[in-house]
């Protein structure tokens, strides 16, 4: 579409908004009419892109009453009452957009769009396959009707649902967003990876690598903003725990990493002719699973969409692409190509099978977890942390329901990252001598390599610094202990990665005598020096990682100084917290004091409407606070509990405040007799993990456009 259509769509977008807004019974029929107009557009080629222009200009249009009506409040709209609220600022009631099911199906099917409308010129699946896309979630977003009214005893009982306590972040407004871009573009190359499996001629090559960059620069931006509003919510409480939903995102990362790798030297009838498009479309079928995966209430998982689910449609659409694959594939095998222009190099191929590699046994483990949940399968004691003391606290009441919590199957982290991390450090060695032969002589090349090999195998046997400064302080399992010398030996050969890339990078300037070649070389050397330092730091932070609770006991006067290590002191105050947006009030002033330097902020943030139940002692709240599935378990969408945080280059630290009487009370009415818990919790090097993917993503902006480096 030429740029005036754009704006040849706007008026009839901004009509069909107003149009919505003011009778929102006109939505859902208008959700299937642009269904309908997608399906009639990818029939007919030569009516396509008038017939998808005015589909779009509908949907467009049907999005912006959306969030009009978020914005202004319209809790007639069944939608809008169950997860916004008027005392929300304005950046979360849009952010509500993809709160919801209904929402996030919509937006999916608007952000399709656009690699729609690129490629509408093309012929067959390769034109029409993304307008087919949008149809089908179109459809879908339909289906769920996100514009149905309310029901007149919803609005009886209250004005609003109001928002989940857990998404009222920044982060929503971010990371979620983030990873819907990340899967629409994901999809993108599908069309022409069939036509290429199927022997036709197509633009495989320039589709993968625009959306492919694309989708792994926004998906490593999410994931990294994830993180950081994991670190934030104690129904998480960690960088990465291998949740179902991380999981089948990391699968998609895998996969986007292995295309990128070898998109460049790909030919029709040489380097990589099958394989890439082949991962293509697994790398589609993965982004379905990974949406089903999120709705789906199989696997215990701190992701939950709660309420209308569209599990089904992503589940049938992954069901489609991954029979494509395989039987395109075992044709493609059939009927071998018998001209070879060009093969790509064996380290490049390595790199390609690797990450491949990586994310199929991340499927498998995601495919174990949900068999063994569907088989019921007894679930071994040792991964069930925190379960035998929480049944010592139980009442009777109560045990039931937490035999059934612990009971459900989630992904085993501990076993699956023994499985990856032999790739990782494969990765490690394989690209650094890659890098490091277009430097030295390959003599010299291999015997620095040979070395390293040497010392990554001196680690295995006897393990290195994470070994040595692992004290078993934190919420891990002692089945790490066995993986500790694999992260060391991963860690070296991800070291000698970075190293050997950036002396590539300068050798390469040197000799060129040219600042431009810094843009391909330094961005080669951002990505990959990035990954490794998000490696280190995520090592570190998880397996290092280190809490202290600290027991007030009755009498004890509350202004005292408590040590936490080293000349790191901490106190903790009652506070008259005022009255947030949402109805939610920081209640307990927390002091750190380090060398002479004090520093102070609030935490412990509690549902104004209600206390949350069942706090009868401080074993229980340090378990609320360290497992996520008790914590999942004993809350509800209304309470939640947010920590003091110092964020420094060495070390992440965290003050936890469960609700407490003596705090929640005012200090002259604190009843002396109850106990109160506050958990301090240290993660180390948790600054290179952000400053790695900030290096990531800088380095794919810079990096040279497909086209560019296709001249080149």
């Amino acid at each position: 579409m030429k740029p005036i259509g754009h704006w040849l769509l706007a008026a009839p977008a901004l009509l069909a908004a107003a149009l919505v807004y003011a009778f929102p019974m006109l939505g859902n029929p208008a959700l299937w009419t642009v269904a309908l107009l997608m399906l009639l557009g990818s029939a007919r080629h030569g009516r396509r892109r008038p017939l998808w222009g005015v589909a779009a200009a509908l949907l467009v249009g049907l999005c912006l009453a959306l969030l009009l009506a978020l914005l202004m409040d319209r809790f007639d709209i069944r939608y809008v009452w169950l997860y916004s609220s008027a005392a929300l600022p304005w950046h979360l009631k849009l952010a509500n957009l993809w709160g919801g099911d209904e929402g996030t199906v919509l937006l999916l099917a608007a952000l399709c769009l656009p690699a729609a409308f690129r490629y509408a010129g093309r012929p067959g699946l390769e034109g029409s396959f993304n307008g087919l896309l949008a149809a089908w979630y179109v459809a879908a977003a339909a289906w769920l009707g996100p514009f149905t009214a309310t029901p007149a005893d919803w609005l009886a009982a209250r004005d609003s649902q109001g928002m989940n306590a857990h998404l009222q972040t920044i982060w929503m407004a971010l990371h979620a967003p983030l990873i819907l871009a990340a899967y629409a573009w994901a999809l993108a190359p599908a069309g022409a990876a069939l036509r290429s499996l199927a022997g036709q001629a197509s633009d495989y090559a320039g589709v993968a690598a625009i959306y492919g960059r694309r989708a792994w620069l926004v998906l490593t931006a999410g994931i990294g903003f994830g993180m950081v509003w994991a670190l934030e919510d104690f129904t998480f409480g960690q960088l990465w725990h291998w949740d179902p939903v991380q999981t089948s995102a990391f699968i998609v990362w895998a996969l986007l990493g292995a295309v990128l790798h070898g998109i460049r030297r790909w030919q029709e009838a040489g380097s990589f002719a099958r394989l890439l498009p082949l991962l293509s479309l697994l790398g589609a079928a993965a982004t379905c699973l990974a949406m089903a995966v999120t709705r789906s209430e199989v696997l215990v998982s701190s992701h939950r969409y709660i309420g209308t689910t569209s599990w089904l449609s992503h589940l049938l659409l992954a069901g489609v692409f991954l029979l494509a694959a395989v039987g395109l594939g075992l044709r493609a095998l059939w009927q071998r190509r018998a001209t070879v222009r060009r093969t790509a190099d064996w380290t490049l191929q390595v790199a390609v099978l690797g990450f491949a590699l990586m994310a199929l046994l991340a499927v498998l483990a995601l495919l174990q977890a949900h068999l063994r949940q569907w088989l019921g399968v007894a679930k071994p004691e040792e991964q069930k942390p925190f379960f035998e003391t929480l049944m010592m606290w139980a009442d009777s009441s109560e045990i039931l329901a937490l035999r059934q919590v612990f009971a459900q199957w989630d992904v085993d982290g501990y076993a699956l990252a023994h499985w990856l991390l032999p790739f990782v450090l494969a990765l490690g060695l394989v690209g650094g001598f890659s890098f490091l032969r277009k430097v030295l002589v390959r003599r010299w090349a291999i015997a620095v390599t040979a070395l390293v090999i040497g010392l990554c195998v001196l680690l295995i046997r006897h393990g290195g610094w994470l070994s040595e400064h692992y004290a078993g302080r934190g919420v891990l399992s002692q089945r790490v202990v066995a993986a500790l010398p694999w992260l060391d030996a991963a860690l070296l050969a991800a070291l000698f990665l970075l190293l050997a890339c950036t002396l590539w990078c300068i050798s390469s300037v040197w000799r060129s005598r040219r600042l431009g070649t810094l843009r391909h070389t330094g961005s080669l050397a951002l990505i990959h020096g990035g990954a490794v330092l998000a490696l280190v730091g995520g090592f570190a932070a998880t397996a290092l990682n280190s809490y202290l609770p600290i027991l007030l006991q009755p009498g004890d006067d509350l202004a005292q100084w408590r040590g936490i290590t080293g000349d790191l002191q901490v106190r903790v105050l009652p506070a008259e917290g005022q009255l947030d947006y949402s109805g939610y009030a920081a209640l307990a002033r927390v002091e750190m004091r380090e060398n002479g330097e004090e520093i102070q902020g609030q935490a412990l943030f509690r549902d104004a409407r209600q206390l949350p139940p069942g706090y009868q002692g401080p074993v229980r709240q340090l378990c609320e606070i360290l497992d996520y599935r008790y914590a999942r378990h004993q809350g509800d969408p209304g309470y939640i509990l947010n920590p003091f945080i110092i964020r420094s280059w060495l070390v992440d630290t965290q003050v936890w405040v469960p609700a407490s009487p003596r705090l929640l009370a005012a200090a002259e009415a604190a009843d002396s007799a109850q106990e109160t818990l506050v958990v301090v919790r240290r993660y180390p090097l948790v600054s290179l993990v952000w400053t790695g993917f900030a290096a990531m993503l800088l380095g794919t902006l810079l990096l040279p456009a497909w086209a560019r480096a296709k001249r080149r």
